[in-house]
């Protein structure tokens, strides 16, 4: 999906180039939002936004976003590894290290991508 594809270019220029952090955050959520109103139901698109509003410090936005996923049948393992970050952030320890065990044992999607986690920092 074309909209994924930019909106992962403008993450990974994000994280390049840190004095356009918030213009490539700003745009890859806009173009994730605007994804997930035509195809409401794309776990791909839901995992991508969770990893998003991660990075954008908005945790209890992407649990939801990324319970719903979840909900519909997602098997990536960024999808559960945003969810442990998310959790990390708005949960207890022992949910989140739960979801991070859970994350290890699937595949990832060359798709889709993680959100930023420091085990340190949390």
């Amino acid at each position: 999906m074309k909209q994924i594809t930019e909106a992962r270019h403008l993450i990974d220029q994000a994280w390049q180039r840190l004095e356009h952090w918030e213009r490539n955050m700003d745009a890859a959520l806009a173009l994730l939002e605007q994804a997930r109103a035509s195809h409401p139901r794309d776990a791909q698109v839901l995992t991508c936004l969770g990893a998003v509003l991660c990075d954008r410090a908005l945790y209890r936005e992407a649990e939801s976003v990324l319970r719903e996923a979840l909900a519909l049948g997602s098997l990536d393992r960024h999808t559960t590894f945003n969810l442990a970050v998310a959790v990390a952030n708005t949960g207890t320890r022992g949910q989140a290290l739960a979801l991070f065990r859970a994350a290890a044992k699937l595949q990832p999607s060359a798709v889709t991508w993680t959100a930023y986690f420091d085990p340190h920092g949390t």
